[in-house]
């Protein structure tokens, strides 16, 4: 199984770049979608929503697709706050970045962020434009 941490603003992006590369046997993890679908703000139930982040993630590995994961950018994100699923993940497990540039051009300070932290991904993958 593979996880990959997707640096993207809007999912549209990302499907393009899944059906483009014709990608099959994924769980899209969207933490915008669901904290939309469940009506909750972010802020106000951390603990649930790592616990249902945590259930898909499991799911996902349960039925041995790759995860791609979407953090919501526009609230509180930390990358070393997702570098402890790396953890939950365990060695025989990739641990991938998916970073597409354009999107956080203007956010320096969140690039610089994820490059400083590089080494402690399997695999980097940085798209220009899509």
């Amino acid at each position: 199984m593979q996880f990959f941490c997707v640096y993207v603003k809007t999912r549209k992006k990302l499907d393009k770049y899944i059906k483009v590369n014709k990608i099959k046997n994924k769980y899209i993890v969207d933490i915008k979608k669901i904290l939309e679908e469940e009506e909750i703000t972010f802020d106000e139930q951390r603990t649930w929503l790592k616990i249902l982040i945590f259930q898909k993630i499991q799911l996902a590995i349960e039925k041995n697709k790759d995860v791609y994961y979407v953090p919501d950018f526009e609230n509180d994100f930390a990358i070393e706050k997702l570098l402890n699923i790396k953890k939950i993940l365990g060695q025989e497990n990739d641990f991938n970045v998916l970073i597409f540039y354009n999107d956080f051009r203007k956010d320096q300070q969140l690039i610089d962020d994820v490059f400083g932290n590089l080494t402690k991904f399997s695999a980097s993958q940085i798209i220009r434009d899509y």
